[in-house]
């Protein structure tokens, strides 16, 4: 049974307005048939009403594009996933020698490089800016080994890009429009800004519902393109990129863009996440998810944000179900999660898992939990204040427009490991995870947000 295109409707024009979100725009694909919705502004300022076929940017979810491209050409014999990056970048360096020697795509394509994930510096605009950002990446120092755990690592999928670029022949923006966007009938999808011009876009919104501005930034620098940063598409777009991948491969104008069992292997598991984080493991670029708990992974897809844009998708191949929302500001994660519980469980019969129950007896004890974690994202200090654990994050200045300033957000344990805490302008807890041992009995590594910081 297909999704009611007027509940869809009725549901996003509620929850833009409940959730502070200025707008946004929604595609599902279930019971045979695509329903889509859109609601609220393309930007605050010139009040244009968004609409099914505004642009929005999809964030990391072009890092699925992205490893679809390297599988193609893993077919086509031109990439190999477990052979080192430098087999295809000779010159492929980062700080740890040793790393950067060992290294593989697929370690790349599954956040497990270790390497350094976040690094905005920009490298031009020029057809040679992912080369260039890949030789910048001489300069990013290890999180941890390669392999030992998941880090978010946007870099990872740069430096992938660039492996494309080689083994294609074309730039990487060439090539996702040949191979994939044209191939499978989505010419809206677009990976420039002269390309998204063509059609009405949206514009992120900075600060918190109720005090949203127009970002003084359109787009993250273009030479980080292959992990995110400017492309943009329709709801339905990114749905019809999404039928392919749980179609095995075919698209549904009959296009095959990948053999079925490649197609299947961006949903194996290559990394389990921390436990009850917001991801449950990842396959290849594909994060994973097990609903209902029963050890199988039902429930793929990724999340992507940019610069005041946020993006979720989510596909579950048992009842032949997609989900798109596309948000330019607010409080966009309470409206992905109020809006994917409604569709999943009226359509599939399955929801995500709530979060945790937290444990006001637990006491935590200061000296292994305090200190400060980094990475080249952001610092962040955890205190003790009042018997309970207070985390203040700091960005780095290449990140500062995009974390909107410092953040201080109280923690309430689950157990030893985990705490749960809400960040300012949001109403929904985000996972932190106090994992290893330092040796003197104190965390190693502070995970949250999906990225390893390590104790400093």
């Amino acid at each position: 049974m297909p999704f009611p295109a007027a509940r869809l409707k009725e549901m996003l024009e509620a929850g833009t307005r409940e959730f502070g979100v200025p707008g946004a725009s929604v595609a599902v694909w279930s019971g045979g048939a695509l329903a889509e919705a859109a609601a609220g502004v393309c930007n605050l300022d010139t009040q244009v009403p968004a609409t099914p076929d505004t642009l929005f940017q999809i964030g990391s979810i072009t890092k699925l594009y992205t490893a679809v491209l390297c599988l193609q050409l893993v077919e086509e014999g031109k990439l190999a996933l477990d052979q080192p990056v430098r087999a295809v970048l000779p010159q492929f360096r980062v700080q740890d020698e040793a790393a950067a020697a060992q290294v593989t795509l697929r370690d790349l394509l599954t956040h497990r490089s270790g390497i350094e994930g976040d690094y905005f510096k920009d490298a031009g605009r020029g057809e040679d800016r992912i080369e260039k950002f890949v030789a910048m990446m001489s300069a990013l120092t290890q999180v941890h080994e390669p392999g030992a755990m998941f880090s978010y690592c946007n870099t990872g999928f740069v430096a992938a890009g660039r492996m494309i670029e080689i083994a294609d022949g074309r730039s990487w923006d060439k090539a996702i429009r040949a191979r994939i966007a044209k191939s499978i009938d989505t010419p809206a999808f677009s990976t420039l800004p002269e390309q998204a011009m063509r059609y009405q876009t949206a514009i992120g919104h900075l600060g918190t519902p109720g005090k949203l501005f127009v970002t003084p930034v359109a787009y993250l620098a273009q030479s980080n393109a292959p992990a995110g940063s400017t492309p943009m598409g329709r709801a339905r777009d990114i749905v019809t990129f999404a039928r392919m991948l749980m179609d095995g491969g075919m698209a549904p104008n009959g296009m095959r863009l990948l053999r079925e069992e490649n197609a299947a292997a961006m949903r194996e598991v290559n990394i389990v996440c921390p436990r009850m984080m917001n991801i449950d493991a990842i396959g290849l670029a594909a994060f994973l998810w097990d609903w209902d708990g029963d050890g199988h992974y039902e429930v793929f897809g990724h999340d992507g944000s940019t610069i005041g844009q946020a993006a979720w998708l989510r596909c579950h191949p048992e009842s032949g179900t997609v989900f798109c929302l596309l948000t330019n500001g607010g409080n966009g994660k309470a409206l992905a999660d109020a809006a994917i519980r409604e569709v999943f469980s009226t359509i599939a019969r399955t929801v995500p898992p709530e979060p945790p129950a937290t444990d006001a007896a637990f006491v935590a004890a200061p000296a292994r939990y305090e200190g400060r974690y980094a990475n080249s994202m952001e610092t962040i200090e955890v205190t003790a204040e009042a018997g309970r654990l207070v985390a203040t994050s700091h960005p780095a200045p290449d990140y500062a427009v995009i974390a909107g300033g410092t953040k201080r957000v109280e923690l309430e344990a689950v157990n030893a490991e985990l705490f749960l805490g809400v960040a300012p302008g949001m109403s929904l807890p985000q996972s932190w995870h106090f994992l290893s041992d330092d040796g003197a009995g104190r965390a190693l590594y502070l995970h949250q947000g999906a990225r390893a910081h390590k104790r400093v």
